[in-house]
């Protein structure tokens, strides 16, 4: 299980100025979701750049300098909690990544996909065999990758195609982030029914504002200072152009 940070703004952000007065929150999240971090963004020539380490994010110069410093107008960030005995190694490491109409794509999840190897018979190819882990989370992504070349590209058609096929699965969570250098997509998707006993009943909700210009969207005791929250109600897709700033709130059904 893992915490999740999105956001588009006008200008380049680092994620502390955007959090502001949660700016410690990450570092205080990675003491329990320790088994790795990720953060991908978009550059000023409008490709993606990621960092990842394996180390928890308050032991970890790289995250630590890159929330400081690494300033962007759209960007996620990943704190991982490995499950179902998963290694913790780079492999298993999000965000995952992968070639997208000559750009590049990355894409965050929380949650936990089981007999996810059921997957892999409705992925491409050439995506199983670029995929570098083991996680039910890299198959996800190869999933909606699938079904995203199968869109032409339509981030909110290939989520519901997604989502379709997904919806037997006896999964907790389909929440995830997918960021390109045009669009910021975040799901929200998962089944109360099956989260563990021993995660709160908000463990799983979504939370998005707009503060300021900025559009975010987190995962909860990510930004419980926000003056501006709004529930990401379960079911639906938050897609954000990441050039004008225009936002849609979408039914994944």
């Amino acid at each position: 299980m893992c915490r999740m940070l999105a956001w588009r703004s006008e200008e380049p952000l680092t994620p502390r100025a955007v959090l502001g007065a949660d700016a410690d929150r990450l570092d205080a999240l990675s003491r329990v979701h320790c088994d790795g971090w990720g953060y991908a963004r978009v550059t000023p020539n409008r490709t993606i750049a990621i960092g990842r380490g394996t180390e928890p994010a308050h032991r970890s110069s790289e995250f630590l300098t890159a929330m400081q410093d690494d300033a962007a107008s759209a960007a996620v960030v990943h704190l991982r909690w490995a499950t179902e005995d998963l290694a913790v190694n780079l492999g298993n490491t999000h965000p995952f990544s992968a070639p997208y109409y000559g750009d590049q794509v990355a894409f965050v999840h929380n949650g936990m996909i089981p007999e996810s190897s059921l997957l892999l018979a409705h992925i491409d190819e050439d995506l199983t065999n670029s995929f570098r882990g083991d996680t039910d989370s890299e198959r996800y992504f190869g999933l909606l990758m699938t079904e995203l070349r199968r869109e032409d590209g339509d981030v909110i058609n290939a989520y519901r195609r997604t989502a379709k096929l997904l919806a037997d699965f006896a999964y907790t969570s389909l929440n995830a982030m997918l960021i390109t250098p045009k669009t910021l997509a975040v799901a929200c998707l998962h089944k109360p029914e099956n989260r563990h006993a021993d995660f709160a009943d908000d463990y799983f909700p979504l939370t998005w504002g707009v503060q300021d210009g900025v559009v975010s969207a987190w995962s909860m005791g990510v930004r419980p200072h926000a003056a501006d929250k709004r529930p990401l109600d379960n079911g639906t897709l938050l897609t954000v152009d990441i050039a004008s700033g225009a936002i849609d709130v979408v039914p994944l059904a």
